[in-house]
This record gives structure tokens, C-alpha cells and sequence, in this order.
């Protein structure tokens, strides 16, 4: 493998020489940087990524963590990511929590241990107490989640007023009876939904029923699984806010195969605007969020923290929704 000093000894010039060119320093005469670099092509030099890192303290490289790849949101989250990583030269290491707050604290440690750039938090699985104390180590964007005082940005959407729009929708469809869904009970994410949703219940002089709020749903199965305890009730509602367009689709797949009539006997409003909104019997009105758009603000925004050497602060920035309807509703 050809090595700096062989091309220096080529070209009559030092070792520094030659890596100024290759790290495209200013004080090289361009008749001896075209020369070193002809040899360079001549020998088929390829520099080694690992030491110019090691000089610059720079990977080029910067670390995602979600909770589940396989799930439609998060796929569609790290290829923004993607994507704007690829179009600023910089590789990602994508993580899968899988909710664990071991596996998050282990994405830490890669930039405590110098091995990505930064990190963005496609959830936040632990205590903030937990992730501050490694910001010293680099940047770190929450992407959305939120926190009510981490001093670090955070780019995400109104979950309140987005809930609050879903909701009032339902009211003015004529529906009393509204329940509510949502993943994880320590999100502040899904704190902020809830808001939405009980305000716009107050607004209208509606009381929300504990019976009829859902946890733990994720997927098509946990539709399936929500919608057997809806049929258990004594008193059912009319229709659900499902914060997810799988929990939407498998409550919508269930309860049309025990006879229940979409909207007619229950109405549903599902969040993200997937793809499987647009295929199930009925369609699924829901809340359009743009993904893409997220992931690609998000590594803009860690980009410019990056390369600007700005202290980290307290951001939010929040990525406008609206509500899409179809045929559930």
C-alpha cells in the first residue's frame, strides 16, 4: 500500500507537503499540488479515512436511535436522515433501542468514545439526568420527542394542536364518546397529545373516560388488541383518536370482521398519514405529519452545530400537520 512518504520522496517535497494537499491546505504553489496529486492518481493512493479522523477529531459520522426500524414511522425518519447525511458527506450509524434505556445509554457511549460526531434521539427512553452529562462529549438533537427542559434542540410537531384538530373533528361529526391511544405513558410527546385531546373535549363540555384510553399501541396487532377491549366494554365509544395509522388499521381490520360498521358504529382518526392509510376498507382520515422533512431538518440543524463549533441550546422547532380526511371519519 502506497504510503505519504513514498509520494513525497516521488514529488522531491516533504511529508507535510503532501498532506496539505490532501487536506486542502492553502499553502502549497498550485504547479506542486497538481504534481502531487498526478502522482497520488498514478499510484492509486486512496488516504486512509481513519487517520485524517484521528487528526481532524472528526468521523464524519453521526449515530440515530429509534426504537424499531420495521415500524413504517421510523423507517421513513431515518431515510431523511439518510438523505441529508449523504448530501453533507457524513455517514450514519442507525440504532434500535427497541425502548430499552441500556440500548440508549450504549449510542451514548460511541460519542463519548469519539466513534460518531453526534446523535439525534428519535425517542428519549431514559431520564434526561441520564443523557446530559454526554453532551460534553458532542451534539445531541432530540427528533420527535420532547422534554420540558432539555438545553438541547428539539424538532418535532404540535402534538397538541395537532390531537386537539383530530378530536375537534370528531366533535363536529357528532361523536360524545371519544376515546384516545398512545404508545408509551413516560413520552412527554404523548403527554402533550393527551392535552390536546381533553382540551378539546373541554372545550366542547365533553369529559373523557379513563375506560376508553388505550396504552402500548404500536402496531396492527395491538389494533387488533385494543379494539377486542373496546368490545368488552359495558359502555363503548363511538370513535378513537389512535395516534398511529397500524393501530388504526388493525382496530379498523378487527372490528369490521365482528360486524361493526366504519364510521357508522365507530369512527377513526389514525396520525402519521402512511401509506396503508390509503388501502384499508375504509380509507383512514389522519393527522399528515412530513417524515422526511423531520429527518432532513434534524441533520441540517446537527450539521451547523457540527461545523460551526455553536454552543448547544434549547431550540424548538416544530414542523407544521394537518389533518387529512377520509373515509373512517
Amino acid at each position: 500500500m502506497t504510503r505519504i512518504s513514498e509520494i513525497a520522496k516521488i514529488c522531491n517535497v516533504s511529508k507535510t507537503t503532501v498532506s496539505r494537499v490532501l487536506n486542502n491546505h492553502p499553502y502549497v504553489s498550485k504547479e506542486k499540488r497538481e504534481q502531487i496529486l498526478k502522482v497520488m492518481e498514478e499510484l492509486d493512493y486512496a488516504p486512509s479515512s481513519l487517520a485524517r479522523n484521528f487528526r481532524t477529531n472528526k468521523t464524519k459520522t453521526i449515530a440515530i436511535s429509534v426504537p424499531s426500524f420495521d415500524h413504517p414511522f421510523f423507517a421513513q425518519l431515518v431515510k431523511g436522515v439518510s438523505l441529508a447525511a449523504l448530501e453533507n458527506d457524513y455517514k450514519v450509524l442507525i440504532f434500535q433501542t427497541f425502548y430499552d434505556s441500556k440500548n440508549e445509554l450504549d449510542v451514548m457511549g460511541k460519542l463519548k468514545n469519539r466513534e460518531v460526531d453526534g446523535v439525534i434521539l428519535g425517542a428519549l427512553e431514559n431520564e434526561w439526568n441520564a443523557i446530559k452529562p454526554y453532551l460534553k462529549y458532542g451534539p445531541i438533537l432530540l427528533c420527535n420527542e420532547y422534554h420540558h427542559s432539555a438545553s438541547i434542540p428539539i424538532i418535532g410537531y404540535d402534538e397538541f394542536e395537532a390531537t386537539y384538530k383530530a378530536v375537534n373533528h370528531l366533535i363536529e361529526k357528532g361523536h360524545r364518546k371519544i376515546g384516545f391511544c398512545y404508545d408509551t405513558s413516560y413520552s412527554q410527546a404523548q403527554g402533550q397529545r393527551k392535552e390536546g385531546f381533553i382540551k378539546a373535549l373541554a372545550d366542547n363540555d365533553l369529559l373523557h373516560n379513563d375506560d376508553w384510553i388505550f396504552g402500548h399501541g404500536f402496531t396492527i396487532e395491538d389494533g387488533f388488541r385494543i379494539c377486542d377491549e373496546i368490545v368488552k366494554l359495558k359502555e363503548k365509544p363511538t370513535a378513537l383518536f389512535t395516534g398511529n395509522d397500524q393501530v388504526a388499521a388493525g382496530i379498523i381490520k378487527k372490528a369490521t370482521a365482528l360486524g361493526y360498521k366504519i364510521p357508522e358504529c365507530l369512527a377513526i382518526v389514525g396520525y402519521d398519514n402512511q401509506s396503508i392509510c390509503q388501502v384499508t376498507t375504509p380509507t383512514i382520515t389522519t393527522i399528515d405529519i412530513p417524515i422526511l422533512e423531520l429527518g432532513q431538518r434534524t441533520v441540517i440543524e446537527l450539521i451547523k452545530y457540527l461545523n460551526e463549533d455553536l454552543k448547544l441550546k434549547r431550540d424548538i422547532i416544530k414542523l407544521p400537520t394537518k389533518l387529512k380526511i377520509r373515509e373512517s371519519t
